[in-house]
């Protein structure tokens, strides 16, 4: 009780100590440096973000102010895309990090969007740098082209029909007004113009000159399309809001997130008030535990000093006597154990009777002097306190001394001294003979041997069954027993098992034609069987499932507990076996127990 005790407030203090720590984790679980890093990366996503339509701003009206798509200065956007995914990777660590995390949904899509926006902004400024190329040849061509314009006479063999030259200096200033301008239809216009151009008959001199030409008016328009196209899903892209919406979430978790840590804070103001006041009414209350163990002790002590010499002389009798009495109890509660067997010992019980007569007569005989024997013992018991009083009065020892010698003169002249020892001797050896009985019970009940022993199922068989005898009578036993080894298991609980399995057999059937069979076999090398098995009126299917239940028992009222087959089958399952149940009705039932060869670990 006392280390039960002893468990029991080391247990509460760890509950309480943990309480504590956990509050207290609680109360510090807000990364303070991880918000503010997140807080830091948010803004540079912001920077870069605007640094790119700054990019985007800077290359189209760059292109307008010098009325050419000139391949846009400075470098591109290549340089930050890597620190983005960085950034990305290091805003999702830290939003994370919160007591209450941002969904992993918002980052993934702040992370989409700026990708895309980063693969826009990139094809845009390719797109472009790729019209200033074809612009510089379209220029090139156009200075040689109108040249040759200029200065060759029409009705030269070589020299470009007017309507061509028209044509050449129609397309480069429709390629500069759409380059500048990226007005509707421009693009089908200049497409239709240069295959109306390259349709003509010209000389094969100025064949490639016009198909350069004609080749790099197409790639300016085609390229300055692209890029307008690439612009607007640039300039368009979803990183503004996406990055709104994060910072959004990301306050509202970080806000949380502190709110929770006041809540915690002010649980772990008043845990920690409650956790004082315990340990203020712990110390008062050992404190005075102190005082009262002091003054027990003292008065101890006090005691000790005075009425230890006396007593250990006069009480050594009572102390044997009392040893005595303990050995006789122990003896009359395994009796009182073994009569639990009730009806299923009831072929021995007149074997039993007779002993108990003698005890029974020897108890009488001692319980009819006792009151005797009690006067003497309170006689002197008064005059044990007369002496240990200091100035006793002499007169009150003398007289007590008077009356104790008369009531021992007086046992003495009755012979009850001879009477008792030859009282106490014919009850032992009633004793003795309810003894040797018990021993005799012992190939059954095991009563000394409740741990795991090597158990011979065939020897286990017959002392259930001579236990079992008087509910057996005149049934047939059949017996069945195969090689099978020793087996590892508790033997008194599978001899109840046994008998529980037997005596149901034997209700099951009639005296007349009843039969019980009783077979041991090898399940497998590692398993045993034994089958208990009747011809009786079997059980039916409705109420087979519930058999094992406990409390359960279609028996009368008065004539069954319910708890045979429930405590059988538990038994059996802490061996690590189990019980099995097969029936027909009208034709017989049969149990069959399954043990390991060995013992189960915690069995």
């Amino acid at each position: 009780m006392k280390h039960f005790r002893i468990a029991a407030y080391g247990l509460m203090a760890l509950v309480l100590a943990g309480g504590w720590a956990f509050l207290f984790l609680q109360s510090r679980s807000v990364d303070l440096a991880a918000a503010n890093e997140a807080f830091g990366s948010l803004r540079e996503l912001r920077e870069i973000d605007a640094r790119w339509n700054d990019r985007l701003v800077g290359a189209r009206v760059l292109a307008r102010v010098d009325d050419a798509v000139a391949s846009p200065a400075g470098p591109g956007i290549g340089t930050s895309v890597a620190p983005v995914g960085s950034i990305h990777a290091r805003l999702e660590q830290q939003a994370f990090r919160l007591a209450q995390p941002v969904s992993g949904r918002e980052i993934s899509e702040l992370r989409r969007a700026f990708e895309e926006k980063a693969d826009r902004v990139q094809r845009f400024l390719a797109a472009h740098a790729k019209a200033g190329e074809a612009l510089k040849v379209l220029a090139r061509e156009q200075e040689s082209m109108g040249l040759a314009v200029r200065e060759r006479p029409v009705v030269a063999r070589d020299a470009l029909p007017a309507a061509v030259g028209r044509d050449l200096l129609l397309l480069g200033e429709r390629v500069r007004e759409f380059a500048v301008g990226g007005h509707a239809g421009g693009l089908e216009a200049i497409r239709s113009l240069a295959d109306q151009i390259l349709a003509v008959r010209v000389p094969d001199a100025a064949r490639p000159g016009i198909e350069a030409y004609v080749s790099a008016a197409r790639t300016v328009a085609e390229q300055h399309a692209a890029a307008g196209t690439y612009f607007d899903e640039a300039w368009f892209a979803a990183t503004g809001p996406r990055l709104d919406s994060f910072t959004r979430s990301f306050e509202r978790a970080f806000g949380n997130a502190l709110d929770e840590v006041e809540r915690y804070r002010i649980y772990l103001l008043y845990y920690s008030g409650f956790l004082l006041a315990v340990l203020a009414y712990l110390v008062w209350n050992l404190a005075s535990s102190r005082l009262q163990i002091d003054r027990i002790n003292r008065a101890l002590r006090e005691a000790n000093e005075t009425l230890e010499a006396r007593v250990a002389a006069r009480t050594q009798e009572l102390s044997d006597t009392l040893e005595r009495l303990k050995e006789s109890e122990a003896m009359l509660v395994q009796s009182e154990k073994m009569s639990s067997l009730g009806q299923m010992v009831a072929g021995i019980a007149h074997e039993v009777n007779t002993p108990l007569a003698y005890v029974k007569a020897s108890l009488e005989a001692v319980n009819q002097r006792l009151p005797d024997t009690a006067g003497l013992a309170q006689a002197t018991d008064r005059l044990l306190a007369l002496l240990s009083e200091e100035g006793a009065d002499e007169q009150a020892l003398a007289a007590q001394f008077a009356e104790v010698r008369r009531l021992v003169d007086a046992l003495q002249a009755g012979g009850s001294a001879e009477d008792l020892a030859a009282s106490v001797r014919d009850g032992l050896h009633g004793i003795g003979q309810i003894g040797e009985i018990v021993s005799n019970l012992r190939d059954f009940s095991r009563l000394d041997r409740s741990r795991n022993a090597d158990y011979d199922l065939r020897e286990g068989i017959e002392s259930t069954l001579r236990i079992a005898q008087a509910n057996l009578k005149d049934r047939r036993i059949e017996k069945a027993y195969g090689d099978v080894p020793h087996v590892s298991c508790s033997p008194s609980q599978i001899n109840q098992v046994l008998l529980n399995l037997i005596n149901n057999a034997a209700q099951a059937t009639s005296e007349e034609g009843g039969t019980i069979t009783l077979r041991t076999a090898m399940r497998d090398p590692e398993h045993v069987t034994i089958e208990v098995g009747d011809n009786g009126h079997g059980i039916p299917a409705e109420v087979l499932p519930r058999i094992f239940d406990p409390f359960f028992t279609t028996k009368e009222v008065g004539k069954g507990t319910g708890l045979g087959l429930s405590i059988s089958y538990q038994i059996v399952e802490r061996h690590g076996g189990r019980l099995e149940v097969e029936s027909t009705p009208g034709v017989g039932t049969r149990f069959t127990i399954v043990l390991p060869v060995k013992a189960q670990a915690g069995a």
